[in-house]
């Protein structure tokens, strides 16, 4: 445990607390608490100080709203690594041959320019259409794009309107207009206790408290959600039911099912992220399906068509389509008409089918490539899914192997990432099996993570 040496004044108008927060701030910066310590108890710090527990409490809040520690139930507060905080985030990056990034939940690479150079040309064969495309439309989209977009999303098994549906930029901007529309500042809202980052900051930026549900192998757990209602009286839960992030858990219909009943005993609204829903050839039916006045659905055309249309989509009960409009306008005012049509030029013309079957077969491939070299350890994983979720032998502490894997040029993603504030970090890591530039890289990098997997650290073949 660190000591942390400080002075705190009565004699300036800094109350106590904050010049707590102000000290642990500076000792941080200078080096003197590293990141990963942890700091004092509550209890511990205040005899130290001669102040009260309530204090260190609320000066220890502050150092976690600042982002420079966060707490972990049943472990203690510890310092956040600030150079981590959005390690989640895309960038591009030269990877070299010796290389294999797993960080990037994103979809395999393949030339789409042919088919997106016949959709534009359609699209400027009609130059009546092209000029009302440049001028302002109704946040929603245009009617005729919806209607498209709805039919195709039909098609695949999911249950939305054109009249309920609107275009948003991605499905993270959705998850953003989510929590403007339905949450405030200071409200609850539960998530599995591991899940999608980008969410998390999310929360974290509009100040919304997140409570992890704990999971078993089907999802949720339905006694749990029940106790996490009781217990924080939430907004929503915010679920990816489909291939979850980073698990891979897909809930089955009758877990599907229990969740929206326990949801309706609470009055307690559903935000489903099917992001990655259109993956699998099948699977249980959405939620929205199930009980589309209960369920905010979520979606987009990034992981299935191709991400820098930036198009997702949002639906909501009807009730509250007012208030989803007036938060697009004021977020964009509209989506792009352009990227729209685009999308619903490929769809049309059946390009969006083609590419959807292109990128199954090309995971289905690397899926086989996983079992081969992974198959042996405790991995979850779907047929058609993006990413592998991968428990760690008794013998590997977690920053060991993440420190173990890139010395051998090898990126995965800690459950750390995916861990709410102040919940318990599994020993995992995600792959993210989509990102590997090619089915070689991805073996390259399997071999080496096979490799440390199968040894102790200190008997690793690798000099580490």
């Amino acid at each position: 445990m660190t000591i942390l040496n400080m002075t705190l004044s009565s004699d300036i108008k800094t109350p106590l607390y904050r010049q707590i927060a102000d000290n642990i701030a500076a000792a941080i910066e200078q080096g003197e608490i590293s990141t990963g310590s942890k700091l004092p108890t509550h209890r511990a710090l205040a005899d130290q100080l001669q102040v009260t527990v309530g204090t260190v409490t609320r000066a220890y809040a502050e150092a976690e709203r600042r982002h420079l520690v966060e707490a972990r139930i049943g472990a203690g507060t510890y310092v956040c690594d600030s150079r981590q905080s959005n390690s989640w985030v895309y960038q591009i990056e030269e990877v070299a041959p010796n290389e294999c990034n797993f960080g990037y939940n994103i979809p395999p690479r393949f030339d789409r320019s042919d088919m997106l150079s016949q959709a534009m040309a359609n699209i400027s064969a009609n130059p009546a259409e092209l000029n009302e495309m440049m001028l302002y439309q109704p946040p929603e989209g245009i009617e005729k794009h919806r209607q498209i977009a709805s039919q195709w999303l039909n098609q695949q098994g999911i249950a939305v309107s054109p009249e309920l549906m609107y275009f948003t930029s991605g499905a993270q901007h959705a998850a953003e207009l989510l929590l403007s529309t339905f949450c405030r500042a200071g409200d609850t809202v539960l998530v599995e206790h591991v899940c999608y980052p980008g969410f998390l900051t999310l929360a974290k930026q509009h100040g919304i408290t997140v409570k992890g549900v704990e999971m078993d192998e089907s999802g949720v757990c339905p006694r749990a959600l029940a106790s996490a209602c009781q217990l924080y009286q939430p907004r929503l839960i915010y679920l990816t039911p489909t291939q979850q992030n980073p698990t891979s858990i897909t809930m089955p219909l009758s877990r599907r099912e229990a969740i929206i009943s326990v949801c309706k005993q609470h009055d307690l609204l559903i935000a489903e992220d099917d992001i990655n829903g259109l993956l699998p050839l099948s699977s249980p039916p959405p939620l929205i399906n199930l009980a589309p006045e209960q369920v905010i659905h979520i979606g987009g055309l990034s992981k299935c068509l191709a991400p820098g249309l930036r198009l997702g989509y949002i639906q909501a009960p009807k009730q509250w389509q007012p208030h989803l409009s007036a938060a697009l306008y004021n977020h964009s005012l509209m989506i792009s008409p352009l990227l729209s049509a685009i999308a619903c030029e490929l769809i049309t013309q059946g390009q969006a089918d083609q590419v959807l079957d292109t990128i199954r077969n090309e995971i289905e491939q690397r899926q086989n490539i996983v079992q081969h070299y992974l198959g042996e350890f405790a991995i979850t994983t779907q047929k058609h899914s993006f990413h592998v979720w991968l428990k760690l032998p008794d013998y590997w502490r977690l920053t060991d192997f993440i420190t173990a894997a890139e010395q051998h040029n090898v990126i995965v993603k800690s459950a750390e990432h995916f861990t709410p504030p102040g919940g318990t970090i599994m020993p995992a890591v995600r792959l993210a099996i989509s990102s590997p530039t090619s089915q070689q890289t991805l073996i390259f990098g399997l071999e080496i993570l096979a490799d440390l997997l199968r040894q102790p650290p200190m008997t690793s073949p690798f000099p580490l």
